[in-house]
């Protein structure tokens, strides 16, 4: 794409752009910090390989906008910023562009992401590290950082302990809707499995919601 600018006209439905028009024909759409990094102003030549410039800045620029914009509402995973940008149809040289520069103003940052997300995982309620491994891993979190935030989450506190609380919170309620110790048991192993929890886990929890039961009716 070869001309002459012969005006610049700002765009109705984005106050931020504005359409270049080359031999008064419309050419293409632009951001204001590409008009200013590349001086563009009426008169001017626009040859293929400026033409090529401005388009790669702009749309580096227009993909962090829209970056930017959607880490505005809550932090994101790498790969739910990736997957934002590709619905935009923004070229990969420029999402992986966009990733690196986000990386280093720690916009996105996946070992914090991921602790925040198990953290706001448990504090709604308590499940296994395998559920909480299989939620980054749906969010595109590498597998070494997955196995660290597990790690460490695991050196704080136990699945057995997790599961432990999630059952005395849900005990009460077993006990109301249901008298047969067997059905009682049933509907606590049903509920830990929910939960992510292997079959040992639950086995030592449900005999000790049982002692302490049985203690409490002596």
């Amino acid at each position: 794409m070869e001309g002459r600018i012969t005006s610049i006209v700002r765009q109705k439905k984005d106050s931020a752009r504005a359409s270049i028009f080359l031999d008064e024909e419309f050419a293409f759409g632009v951001c204001d910090q590409t008009i200013e990094q590349f001086r563009l102003r009426k008169g001017d030549y626009i040859d293929r390989e400026l033409f090529e410039k401005i388009t790669d800045f702009d749309y580096f620029i227009e993909a962090k906008r829209i970056a930017l914009a959607y880490l505005n509402y809550r932090a994101r995973s790498e790969k739910e910023i990736r997957e934002r940008l590709q619905k935009e149809d923004i070229p990969e040289a420029i999402v992986l562009r966009v990733i690196e520069f986000l990386k280093e103003n720690k916009f996105i940052d996946d070992e914090a992401w991921s602790k925040a997300f198990v953290n706001d995982k448990l504090v709604r309620k308590p499940v296994s590290s395998k559920q909480l491994a299989y939620g980054l891993k749906q969010k595109g979190v590498p597998k070494e950082v997955i196995e660290e935030t597990i790690s460490n989450l695991n050196a704080e506190e136990s699945d057995e302990s997790r599961a432990m609380q999630a059952a005395e919170k849900r005990w009460p309620r077993i006990l109301r809707s249901a008298t047969d110790p067997r059905k009682q048991k049933q509907k606590l192993y049903t509920f830990l499995a929910g939960r992510g929890f292997s079959f040992n886990i639950i086995d030592e929890v449900y005999k000790k919601i049982g002692m302490d039961t049985s203690d409490e009716e002596d």
